[in-house]
């Protein structure tokens, strides 16, 4: 049975003492039995990490493909354990878009992450006009072949199934249609890559509110959620975590 991962992606929002705030929240109230991670921006991750319950894993959310060297602006996995922090989304869709991050990107960032020890979570997700041409499957498929391409450490991958179209919108897909996607995902590594296929947690993230939680998180290939908005509050954020109650 794989252990229900919640996990909350603050993009770039809150400085260090508003994280610090969010903590002592977060820290007072009931946890139910799920794994939760929280990725922050750089500046609030040594704040985090200091001040969370140790329950709770901490992530950034980006990290360089390369070690050291003349990349200004860029934080490496080597600065990142400096901190105790062993954890990265990599791939989200508005690295991809905005800051225009191929797959041959993605994937040599996995690769450098997973061979430096770190857990990765891994987005993937289609826009609007690919599911209107019912291309979303094969290309879903091809980001995660792309993007897994030569890495050996598939036991620190984690899949995030994040529409595009669903993402800060308001749009939250079916849990239906995100169960689908995420069976197909299932299918996709069973068939490349064997029996690891059943260990791998695959997350749904798209405009995840308290009130859609638990019928997200009831479907059978549906390993957890990665939360934008919601998780910047820390009472709408507990709620995601003890979904059961809703159940």
């Amino acid at each position: 049975m794989r252990k229900k991962y919640i996990c909350g992606n603050w993009k770039m929002n809150k400085t260090p003492d508003e994280a610090l705030v969010f903590a002592k929240e977060i820290n007072e109230k009931n946890l139910d039995d799920v794994d939760i991670l929280i990725a922050a921006p750089f500046v609030d991750l040594d704040i985090l990490k200091k001040n969370l319950n140790k329950n709770i894993k901490v992530a950034a959310q980006n990290v360089s493909e390369y070690s050291d060297g003349a990349y200004t602006g860029e934080i490496s996995t080597t600065m990142l354990k400096s901190m105790g922090i062993n954890d990265v989304i990599i791939g989200h869709s508005e690295r991809r878009d905005i800051y225009f991050e191929k797959d041959y990107i993605v994937n040599n960032k996995v690769k450098h992450a997973t061979e430096e020890g770190f857990d990765v979570i891994l987005c993937v997700g289609e826009s609007l006009s690919t599911r209107e041409n019912n291309e979303h499957f094969e290309f879903v498929k091809n980001q995660i072949l792309e993007g897994l391409d030569d890495v050996e450490e598939l036991e620190q991958v984690t899949i995030a199934y994040e529409p595009i179209w669903a993402i800060g919108t308001g749009n939250t897909c079916s849990a239906e249609d995100a169960e689908k996607m995420c069976e197909h995902i299932r299918d996709i590594l069973r068939k490349t890559y064997g029996d690891i296929a059943d260990k791998i947690r695959i997350l749904y993230g798209g405009s995840v509110k308290p009130n859609n939680a638990a019928e997200i998180l009831s479907k059978d290939d549906i390993d957890g959620v990665l939360v934008g908005g919601a998780s910047l509050n820390a009472n709408d954020f507990i709620k995601i975590i003890n979904y059961k109650e809703n159940l």
